[in-house]
């Protein structure tokens, strides 16, 4: 996917190159270290009894988007919070706020993300779960100044879903599907400056 998406002009940083462990708090800091334009938790899903099959895009669940500033304020570096702006001396409150501030603009971004997301999975590779959209309060998608979207890719314990999953439709639809959106959130942003 990486060599893909470096094909279209679209710069993919790894938080990891191996099969090793990676908190997802670092995950998120890698992604702001690497000045990311938006966050993309790539996973695969198995069951050991039973049959399911499909594609589902995760966002941040509103109910738990409360709960995530109260933790991100309490647990990260001030610097990590938003992008490396100093919130040290201006208290919990005021991190509080701009965190706010800054999950506002991202929230309809990172939806817009999902949809262009889903849009083009389906469109290309077929084979979304009954309801492709669904929030979570996944840690990973917790930042609130970066767009984060968690795309379970199918199941493996699925023939059909372990067979998409290898295909290059699947890399081709991410890409057309982050292409998308950055066209899009272009767009909106220059509307928005107006």
């Amino acid at each position: 996917l990486r060599e893909v998406l470096a094909e279209a002009g679209i710069e993919a940083v790894l938080t990891r190159e191996a099969d090793e462990f990676v908190s997802l708090e670092a995950r998120v800091r890698i992604a702001r270290r690497a000045g990311a334009g938006l966050f993309i938790s790539l996973h695969a899903d198995a069951l050991e009894e039973g049959s399911a099959s499909g594609a589902t895009v995760y966002t941040l669940a509103d109910e738990a988007v409360d709960e995530a500033t109260q933790k991100l304020t309490e647990r990260h570096e001030a610097g990590d919070l938003l992008g490396g702006v100093d919130l040290q001396g201006g208290g919990d409150e005021l991190a509080r706020v701009l965190v706010d501030i800054a999950r506002t603009e991202t929230r309809p971004r990172t939806h817009a993300l999902a949809d262009a997301l889903v849009g083009a999975i389906g469109d290309q590779v077929g084979g979304l779960y009954k309801q492709p959209l669904r929030t979570a309060d996944f840690s990973v998608l917790k930042s609130p100044d970066i767009p984060a979207v968690l795309v379970e890719l199918g199941f493996l314990s699925n023939a059909r879903d372990l067979k998409r999953i290898k295909s290059a439709e699947w890399q081709g639809a991410l890409r057309d599907g982050i292409i998308e959106w950055r066209s899009e959130d272009a767009l909106r942003t220059a509307l928005r400056r107006q």
